[in-house]
């Protein structure tokens, strides 16, 4: 039988304001994807006006960067993720580190 990590790894902070689950610099969507399409870009972020969630506690669902040194079996190891926009406007894992 396959274990399960259940001990993800939490979002420290994130400094999106466009994201509607972006609150005072904190992730309230009770889980987040990294990458999308192998691209370094947060998959869970939504740019709608309101703003919604309220996760205690938000964490990496998933991680889809395989080149990022943090992902073991897409499953984020950072201690914590910071998410934020990068120089070209993108969101993305600021803690990303190439393998």
């Amino acid at each position: 039988m396959a274990s399960v990590n259940l001990e993800l790894t939490p979002i420290h902070q994130c400094s999106v304001s466009g994201c509607t689950f972006n609150s005072d610099v904190s992730c309230h969507a009770p889980a987040i994807t990294v990458g999308d399409h192998g691209a370094n870009h947060c998959g869970t972020f939504l740019g709608l006006p309101t703003k919604h969630g309220s996760a205690a506690k938000p964490v990496v669902g998933a991680c889809q960067l395989a080149d990022c040194s943090h992902n073991t079996d897409l499953t984020c190891t950072a201690s914590a993720v910071e998410m934020g926009t990068s120089a070209s406007g993108e969101t993305e894992c600021l803690t990303y580190s190439a393998a």
